[in-house]
């Protein structure tokens, strides 16, 4: 689906705004969301549908997508969290996980995706409902972390093809966990460490 989104320069301020097609074609620096969930500790992965246009079938993070034109960070993985998983998330959920940068190149399709990614985690409630969107995801899969670090060394074909992103990402998620799991960090009671 196209939309209009804000078109940024190197140090993220909006120079701009483009249809986003139109900034994938001309490979313009633009914003995105990448949101973290976890279960217990055990990380969800979705399932790209096989019809999306970027890395079908492939698990990736639980959810991303683009930042619209006039939108936050924020407010965007709200808005993505609910069309992606049918989750409600307040702004106080997100635990803030840094930025980064990120270019995907599909020649194939005259596609440069060119980025500015705010990451963030939400720790699921017992009691949350995931009703995903099948037009976006095909599954939703919890790995444990040991679980996920041993899929993307042996099988890493299943992931997207930036695993060494997923495997620094589950490294932050566990010092995330081992710093913080003596504290008032509220974790799902059905939690059971490592699978």
């Amino acid at each position: 689906m196209d939309e209009l989104i804000d078109i940024v320069d190197d140090t993220d301020h909006v120079i701009g705004s483009a249809m986003k097609s139109a900034a994938h074609r001309d490979g313009s620096l633009h914003r995105g969301v990448h949101l973290w969930i976890t279960g217990g500790l055990k990380i969800m992965f979705q399932k790209r549908s096989s019809k999306k246009e970027f890395l079908p079938d492939l698990f990736d993070v639980a959810c991303a997508g683009h930042v619209k034109s006039g939108e936050d960070y924020k407010d965007a993985i709200i808005r993505e969290a609910k069309e992606e998983l049918g989750i409600s998330v307040k702004k106080n959920d997100l635990i803030h996980f840094g930025k980064r940068r990120q270019t995907t190149v599909m020649k194939e399709k005259g596609i440069i995706s060119r980025e500015i990614i705010n990451i963030f985690l939400l720790i699921l409630e017992d009691n949350k409902k995931i009703n995903f969107d099948r037009n976006e995801i095909s599954e939703i899969r919890f790995f444990g972390i040991d679980e996920a670090r041993d899929a993307l060394s042996k099988n890493p074909s299943i992931f997207i093809y930036d695993t060494e992103y997923l495997t620094h990402m589950l490294k932050k998620i566990e010092e995330f966990f081992s710093a913080n799991i003596n504290k008032n960090l509220k974790l799902p009671k059905n939690h059971h460490g490592n699978a």
